[in-house]
């Protein structure tokens, strides 16, 4: 299969650029059926642009399954936080 800059792909059963872009969300959380999962796949190890569409995806949620580390809400707004929920159960 040969892939140009522009997205186009030699097999008719390939993805295209922009086929495999709409698919990578559900590709990353292991989603896709197993056939069309082949296909991005296929597509992602042939495709320099899209690769690192990949890898941005992977880099970003990565960080959002990241626990903060430690980082605690300060005091203060914990009070006030608490304070607000108490007054609605309150019916204020």
């Amino acid at each position: 299969m040969n892939i140009e800059h522009d997205g186009q792909v030699g097999a008719a059963d390939e993805l295209d650029c922009d086929a495999a872009i709409q698919q990578l969300q559900d590709y990353l959380k292991r989603e896709l059926t197993p056939e069309l999962e082949r296909k991005v796949k296929a597509h992602l190890e042939r495709c320099h642009h899209c690769f690192g569409e990949l890898r941005y995806g992977e880099r970003f949620l990565d960080l959002v399954r990241t626990p903060a580390g430690g980082v605690r809400c300060p005091d203060s707004l914990r009070a006030r936080i608490a304070d607000a929920l108490r007054g609605e159960a309150a019916g204020r």
